[in-house]
């Protein structure tokens, strides 16, 4: 991903709730590269190349749908696109309703559609991955992301679901990843209120004709004395498992995925992929490198599930994941260092604010 210094052009296109497909051309008068965004920076395109007096149409989904957060409820009455660009284009596009299967997403600040800042620069953004699926999927599939930072599933079910509840239908899918502060909470532990949740989800997603999926949260990156991830959250993705595996439902195991992802390139090297700047890093949350690299892990692994109706339409040739160029990982006595020092400020515990929510949203 490169950096961009100019501000996003927006268009917007008056519209009620539903699915819809859109056809964005750009022009440009000279050499550019260029990402497209919908509503609240969800990708729909990333680092297209264009030359000059071309003109390009890309051709995507956008869900247009309500939502709820803590504070209060959103309505929503429009597409927002954005093109952010290292040059000056010029954009039009057509907006028709489409029927097609939903996936809706509930989750944590790890899942969330996360904002940006201009100029541009993917390691100093949060990203949650839910924001980056979308443009791993054809034109058969919309995707809705109702995920908010901070939140467990007891709080997903009271406040967030309320924007999904009566628009699941069948043929729809819905999502669910939680866990990073369900663990700080002693009524959500792994085997009980947690669980229970999820079985709930289950179970009204079912009754709707949806397809409910678990996801196992992803790994923190937080690394012991040995140069391993420390399992802080080893028995959330055993409970995700165990309810996927009673209720007969898809498991996608973002847990291990991640674990095995980024454990094998070391603490310097992982940190890349979290958010960062010169003055704090981030061992929870994925800036926008790392939450394309989530992203394409859980379609992949969604690819792998066989989910009708679902898994077929992951586009393959869009999981590739390029390492950004970094230099190679620090000598170990370096993750020892890291190691102690995160453990003397708590990261090696879990404490209660570890992931404070310092998206701010």
């Amino acid at each position: 991903m490169i950096k961009y210094n100019k501000k996003p052009l927006e268009l917007w296109y008056a519209v009620s709730n539903g699915n819809y497909e859109v056809r964005l051309s750009i022009t440009a008068q000279e050499q550019a590269v260029y990402t497209v965004y919908s509503q609240n920076r969800r990708f729909t395109a990333e680092d297209q190349q264009i030359h000059a007096g071309e003109t390009q149409t890309l051709t995507f989904l956008v869900n247009v749908c309500d939502y709820f957060r803590r504070d209060r409820s959103y309505k929503v009455d429009g597409i927002e696109l954005q093109i952010v660009c290292d040059q000056a284009v010029t954009a039009a596009a057509s907006v028709t309703p489409v029927d097609v299967p939903t996936l809706y997403i509930l989750g944590d600040s790890t899942v969330t559609d996360q904002p940006s800042e201009y100029p541009y620069d993917p390691e100093k953004t949060y990203c949650g991955w839910g924001q980056m699926i979308p443009m791993l999927f054809d034109n058969a599939v919309a995707v809705s992301n109702h995920s908010e930072s901070g939140a467990t599933t007891a709080e997903a079910r009271e406040i967030h679901f309320n924007g999904v509840r009566d628009k699941l239908r069948p043929g729809d899918y819905l999502m669910l990843e939680f866990g990073h502060n369900d663990q700080k909470q002693p009524e959500l532990d792994a085997s009980g209120g947690y669980a229970d949740n999820l079985r709930w989800f289950v179970e009204y997603a079912k009754s709707r004709g949806a397809q409910p999926i678990l996801n196992a949260p992803i790994n923190r990156i937080i690394y012991d004395e040995k140069g391993k991830i420390v399992n802080l959250l080893g028995d959330y993705r055993n409970a995700v498992w165990s309810v996927a595996k009673e209720l007969n439902v898809p498991f996608i195991d973002l847990f291990t995925a991640t674990t095995e992802f980024f454990e094998p390139l070391g603490l310097y090297t992982a940190k890349k992929y979290f958010r960062h700047d010169e003055e704090s890093q981030d061992y929870t949350h994925t800036n926008d490198l790392g939450g394309a690299i989530v992203a394409r892990l859980c379609a992949g692994l969604i690819q792998n599930a066989r989910i009708d109706g679902l898994s077929q339409h992951v586009l393959p040739d869009r999981l590739a994941i390029d390492k950004i160029e970094v230099s190679p990982d620090a000598p170990r006595e370096s993750n020892i260092g890291e190691f102690k020092r995160l453990k003397s400020i708590g990261l090696g515990t879990v404490p209660a604010d570890l992931d404070d929510d310092i998206s701010g949203i």
